[in-house]
């Protein structure tokens, strides 16, 4: 009976501990937060995004250092942006460079939001890996019939 006491006490208190552990050292590593908005949806941070043409940096940081250039070409160059909310115009191919001190948040290639960079880009591996498969089976199947046509042509001769 005492044992099912402790047991009872000491559990519970173990996953508060562990939670609030969690919690602090994810607040840690957390000292703000960065999206990127384009057609009022939110765009997931890769190496390549697609994007509309007009498209916004929300940050929490206190500052960001923003970078925004094709080759030689800069489109937008800020090393110290105070503001809470930038307003970028799409380039094509153009690279997106985004820093906080020394610690890069996102370096990415931008694509315009044609249906081809959408299949390549933003619908991710997976996505593309299934429009294969069905292609796939799709061939395999007309491969079985017509083998099965054929060798059907042959008996009947």
């Amino acid at each position: 009976m005492r044992q099912g006491y402790i047991v009872a006490t000491l559990v519970p208190l173990f996953f508060v501990l562990l939670s609030s552990f969690a919690l602090a050292e994810d607040n840690k590593e957390n000292e703000g937060m960065l999206w990127i908005i384009s057609n009022n949806e939110l765009v997931e941070k890769h190496a390549n995004i697609v994007v509309a043409d007009k498209f916004y940096i929300f940050h929490t940081y206190d500052y960001i250092s923003i970078r925004y250039y094709e080759g030689n070409e800069t489109f937008f160059s800020s090393s110290k942006h105070v503001g809470k909310i930038v307003e970028l115009s799409l380039h094509d191919g153009a690279t997106l460079e985004i820093k906080h001190g020394n610690e890069t948040l996102l370096s990415c290639v931008t694509h315009k939001a044609t249906l081809g960079n959408i299949l390549k880009y933003k619908a991710g591996i997976t996505y593309q890996s299934s429009i294969t498969s069905i292609i796939l089976a799709f061939i395999a199947a007309i491969a079985v019939n017509v083998a099965y046509y054929y060798n059907l042509e042959t008996r009947i001769l």
